[in-house]
C-alpha cells in the first residue's frame, strides 16, 4: 500500500489502517511504503513525500514563475524517471505482488510520484489498485497554470493502466469519473471497526483534566483537520448559540455552564487557523486546540501522545459541519463512540449516508460567505439546531436511543467486515 504519507490522522492515512487490517485478517501480507510516517511502521520513499516536488506544485497549480511550460514538464518527467527506477527497484526487491495505490493516481499533489509510480508498475507488469478518495477537479488548488499541466492531468489522473481496477468512496464520484474518463470504478465507503469499542480507560482517563476540562464542561468535538472545506466556522456559531441562548435557560444532569470547542487534528491552513480564533474570540466561544497531543496510535516517546481515538473519549457531542467531504470518516467515528452528532449535509453524505436512516442535528444543505471568507448558514438554521442539541444533551434517554439507532445502522452498513467482502472480491478481479 503506498501513500504520500502514513500514521498521521488525515482520513487517508486513517482509512489505510483499516485497510491493511481487513487484508492481513484475508491472510495477505502487508507492506506500507510512503514519503513520511513517524511511527515508523512505512518503508520510507522520500520522494513520495507531500513535500518533495512543492516547486513543481506551485509552478503547475498556482504561478509559473520558475519553469517556463516545455521545462516545468520536462523536470516532472526527468523527476518520475528516478522514481520509477527507486519504486521498482524497491517492489522487486520485496517481492510485491499487487500495488495499492492511496490518492496518488488521483490528486496531483505531487506529479512526478505519479507518473513515477505508474512507470514502475507498467515495467514490472503489476496488477493494481487505485484507491481515489478525492480526484484533483474536486478541488479549485488544482488549476494549471499552462497547457502542458493540463495535459498531464488529462492523461495520468487517473491513467488507464489496464492492470488497474479503480476504487472511490462515494457515488458520486464514480459517475463523475465515468463521465470525464471513462473509467469504471467500485465504489467501497470508508468504514470503521464497530466490534473494537473505544472507551474511557486507564490510558484515557486523566485526559479530560490535563486538557484543562472540568468534568462539568460541555465538550463539542471537532475531530477533523484544520482546512477551509471542514466549514468549522459553522460549529463556532453552533456552540456559541447553544452556550448563550440555550445552555442558561437547560438543566443537563452532571454539567455546568461552560460549553467548549476542542480540535485536536492537524491545523494544515494557518490563515483559516488565524480567522477561526478571531471569529471564536467574537463569538466568546472557548476553543481548545491541541494538536501536538495527538496521534494516530498513542506514545510515549518525547512526552506522552494521545491515540485520537481518545479525543471521542471526552467528547459529549460532536460537530461534523464540513462543506465538501469525499466520504465521511468524522461521521463513523461518532457513530462509533455512541455520541450524538450535529452535520452540514454535504453532496456526498446526502448521497451515500443520510439515506441510510441516521439521526443527527442537521445544519442544512446551504451556506453563503461573509467578508473574511469564511462559511455561513441561515441564522434560523443555526438556531433550530442548537436548541435540538439542548434536548439532547438534557435527555439521556434520547441521547441513548439516538446513539444506539446510529450504532446499530453504523455496523450493518459500514463495518470492517463489509469492507474485507469488498477486498476480497476487488483483489480476485484484480489478479484475475
Amino acid at each position: 500500500m503506498c501513500h504520500f504519507r502514513y500514521g498521521m490522522s488525515d482520513g487517508v492515512s486513517l482509512e489505510m489502517v483499516k485497510w491493511k487490517q481487513a487484508l492481513e485478517q484475508l491472510g495477505h501480507e502487508v507492506l506500507i511504503v510512503a514519503g513520511e510516517d513517524p511511527t515508523g511502521k512505512a518503508q520510507i520513499l522520500p520522494e513520495l513525500s507531500l513535500h518533495y516536488a512543492e516547486g513543481i506544485r506551485r509552478n503547475a497549480f498556482s504561478k509559473l514563475s520558475a519553469y517556463t511550460p516545455q521545462a516545468l514538464a520536462e523536470r516532472v518527467k526527468k523527476e518520475a524517471d528516478l522514481i520509477a527506477e527507486r519504486f521498482g527497484s524497491l517492489l522487486r526487491k520485496e517481492g510485491v505482488e499487487l500495488l495499492i495505490l492511496e490518492n496518488l493516481w488521483s490528486l496531483p499533489i505531487n506529479l512526478p510520484a505519479a507518473l513515477g509510480t505508474l512507470q514502475a508498475v507498467e515495467r514490472l507488469d503489476l496488477p493494481a489498485i487505485a484507491h481515489h478518495h478525492d480526484f484533483w477537479w474536486e478541488r479549485d488548488i488544482y488549476q494549471p497554470t499552462c497547457p502542458e499541466v493540463a495535459e498531464i492531468l488529462r492523461d495520468y489522473f487517473p491513467p488507464r493502466y489496464g492492470r488497474a481496477r479503480h476504487v472511490v468512496i462515494n457515488s458520486l464520484a464514480q459517475r463523475e469519473l465515468r463521465r470525464r474518463r471513462g473509467i469504471e470504478a467500485t465504489v467501497v465507503p470508508n468504514v470503521i471497526d464497530f466490534d473494537e469499542p473505544w472507551e474511557t480507560s486507564g490510558s484515557n482517563a486523566s485526559l479530560r483534566e490535563e486538557l484543562g476540562f472540568s468534568l462539568e464542561d460541555i465538550v463539542f468535538l471537532q475531530a477533523t483537520r484544520i482546512v477551509t472545506r471542514k466549514g468549522i466556522e459553522i460549529a463556532l456559531d453552533l456552540v456559541h448559540h447553544f452556550q448563550h441562548e440555550v445552555l442558561p435557560r437547560l438543566r443537563i444532569p452532571g454539567k455546568g455552564k461552560r460549553a467548549l470547542l476542542f480540535l485536536p487534528n492537524l491545523i494544515e491552513d494557518r490563515l483559516y487557523y488565524e480567522k477561526l480564533t478571531l471569529r471564536a474570540e467574537k463569538l466568546g466561544v472557548k476553543t481548545v486546540f491541541v494538536p501536538e497531543r495527538f496521534r494516530a496510535e498513542r506514545a510515549e516517546k518525547n512526552g506522552k501522545t494521545y491515540s485520537f481515538w481518545d479525543a471521542y473519549a471526552v467528547a459529549d457531542f460532536v460537530t461534523y459541519p464540513s462543506l465538501v467531504e469525499g466520504w465521511g470518516n468524522q461521521f463513523l467515528e461518532a457513530v462509533k463512540a455512541k455520541l450524538p452528532l450535529a452535520v452540514f449535509e454535504y453532496p456526498v453524505f446526502k448521497a451515500d449516508i443520510a439515506p441510510c436512516g441516521f439521526r443527527y442535528v442537521s445544519l442544512g444543505d446551504r451556506f453563503t460567505r461573509d467578508a473574511d471568507g469564511l462559511a455561513l448558514v441561515p441564522e434560523e438554521v443555526i438556531h433550530r439546531a442548537a436548541q435540538e442539541t439542548g434536548k439532547i444533551l438534557a435527555d439521556a434517554d434520547l441521547r441513548g436511543q439516538i446513539v444506539e439507532h446510529n450504532f446499530s445502522l453504523g455496523r450493518a452498513n459500514f463495518s470492517l467486515a463489509r469492507l474485507q467482502r469488498d477486498l476480497d472480491k476487488i483483489l480476485e478481479e484484480a489478479v484475475a
